[in-house]
Parts: structure tokens; sequence; C-alpha cells
């Protein structure tokens, strides 16, 4: 049985500072996100169907969601290719690892000093 104390704490403890958690959160929706349209996408080109913009897809990992892309490029052998495409994703890393810092700094901020 868990301690009401426990769970009140850990209440406490999310609402002192919610942007840093609704950012990870965030962060954790749009790579699965990412990663689902890349197995979305490769599953239309395979049937001749409907398929997604590479722009959106950039636009994802631009976003935040470049693991999830690069996740998704490599394990369903989708746009690898495309080297135009693997550049502007490797940029997109970057910038969203860059987002991934600044969220992990203001996590462990966070812990630390509350």
């Amino acid at each position: 049985m868990i301690n009401l104390q426990i769970l009140q704490d850990i209440i406490i403890w999310f609402s002192q500072e919610p942007i840093v958690w609704i950012i990870a959160i965030y962060l954790v929706i749009i790579n699965f996100l990412a990663l689902v349209t890349m197995w979305w996408d490769k599953r239309r080109a395979r049937n001749d169907g409907w398929r997604v913009s590479e722009a959106t897809l950039l636009i994802m990992g631009f976003v935040g969601g470049a693991i999830g892309l690069i996740i998704g490029m490599f394990g369903f052998h989708h746009k690898t290719r495309k080297r135009a495409f693997q550049v502007v994703s490797i940029i997109g890393l970057v910038v969203s690892l860059l987002f991934y810092w600044i969220e992990f700094r203001a996590i462990l901020w966070h812990l630390y000093f509350i």
C-alpha cells in the first residue's frame, strides 16, 4: 500500500515546476509520433497509398522528434537512400539534442534545488 505522505510529496514535487514536466512529456510524445509516422509512411510506400510528405517528417524532427525520426528511418529502412533527407534529419537531430540538453538541465536543476 502506498503511504499517503509519499503520494502527497510526489504531487507537490511535480507541481513545483509543471512546465519542466510538460516539456518532458511533449518530447516523449513527439518522438513517439515521429516513429509512428515513419512506420506509417513506410507502410503506405509498400502499398502505393497516400504518403506523408518529407516536409512533415522533417518538421517533426526539428521540433523535438529527431530521435524517433532517426530510429524510424533506420529501424524501418525508410528514406535511407535519400542523402538530402538524411542530412536534414541529422541537422534536426542536432537541434533536438539542444532541446534535450536544455530540458535535461532543467530537470536536474529542479531535482537538485527543489
